[in-house]
């Protein structure tokens, strides 16, 4: 189902700034800060031959998978978890926020080479277990029999493992998603916001996603960003002024004694967009991925990414036109 509220909302402009005059930072702060949220994910990976799966937590530096086990609940506990920024865009509790922080991705070809040798040892590891189980069941013919059956499933594995290619092994990224609202305090686990992952864009350039929240409800009194009206939308211009609300760095810099704040920062663009993309200097850190970047009036311009290597003061936004382009999309 394609999101026809949220797309009707952005695209027809019926939420407005309610003041059309340039804001400075602590104004903007103060109008759209509640409708930014830190976004948590805990994820894991699995991979599929047939119908034997294992899960693993992530890769180490040789591309080999981490964590591995066959047991999902145990995975859970060892998962990975990453942290984005994403605001609210619509009433009924969608967000959005990049691709890369719903759906953390790896290098499936490589994984899937020593995904391979995973498998092969876990299969013989079965294998041996099995064997052992059936033999402490001499006499019970049924029991063996079932012990056989699975053992046979392994074994098959086992032999035929070094024949598959990586387009044999399926991987996929389970994620689960959580926010935590601006200026809220989070002391239990009821305290996070549970949210359903509902439209990730397939183009490489348009690193978008939406959430949305599992109550499908943006609280009362949350601010909803915009876009431009198409017909008054204009390109942005070297030196225009924006400004950036995130939660750099996550849970370290937001988590204070009043609560999680994000925080605001002010830069300038400092480049002409090629369409795709948008440079401005405007300071990050891992965290501020998903975050919303505005100009004076309050506008949402573009969606942070992505910084530039080896700066904190320079950063890549997608555009609003790419934004409009994956609402209509989906």
């Amino acid at each position: 189902m394609k999101l026809f509220k949220t797309t009707a909302v952005l695209l027809m402009a019926i939420f407005t700034i309610s003041c059309q005059k340039k804001m400075n930072s602590e104004e903007i702060y103060s109008l759209e800060s509640s409708g930014v949220v830190l976004i948590v994910n805990d994820y894991y990976y699995s991979a599929k031959v047939n119908s034997l799966e294992i899960f693993f937590s992530g890769v180490d530096e040789d591309g080999d998978p981490t964590d591995v086990t066959t047991d999902e609940d145990e995975i859970k506990e060892n998962c990975f978890e990453c942290t984005g920024t994403g605001f609210f865009i619509s009433s009924d509790g969608q967000i959005m926020t990049n691709r890369h922080v719903v759906n953390p991705k790896i290098d499936e070809d490589e994984v899937s080479k020593s995904i391979r040798k995973t498998f092969k040892e876990l299969f013989k590891e079965k294998k041996d277990k099995l064997a052992k189980e059936w033999a402490q069941h001499e006499g019970d013919v049924n029991t063996q029999n079932e012990i056989y059956q699975d053992w046979d499933l392994y074994n098959k594995a086992y032999e035929s493992i070094d024949e598959m290619s990586a387009d044999d092994i399926e991987i996929t990224t389970h994620a689960d998603l959580y926010i935590v609202y601006n200026n809220s305090h989070v002391v239990k686990a009821e305290d996070l916001k549970p949210c359903v992952t509902v439209a990730v864009s397939e183009e490489d350039i348009i690193d978008l996603a939406i959430i949305q929240l599992k109550d499908n409800e943006t609280p009362e009194g949350v601010y909803i960003f915009s876009l431009y009206p198409e017909e008054k939308e204009k390109e942005l211009t070297l030196d225009q002024r924006l400004f950036m609300i995130s939660f750099n760095a996550g849970t370290k810099i937001a988590k204070t004694k009043q609560g999680f704040r994000s925080q605001i920062y002010g830069g300038h663009v400092t480049q002409r967009s090629d369409g795709e993309q948008i440079l401005y200097s405007i300071a990050s850190l891992q965290g501020s991925s998903g975050s919303p970047v505005v100009d004076e009036y309050g506008y949402l311009v573009a969606v942070n990414y992505a910084k530039v290597s080896g700066t904190q003061g320079f950063n890549y936004g997608i555009p609003s036109r790419l934004v409009r382009q994956f609402l209509k999309d989906y």
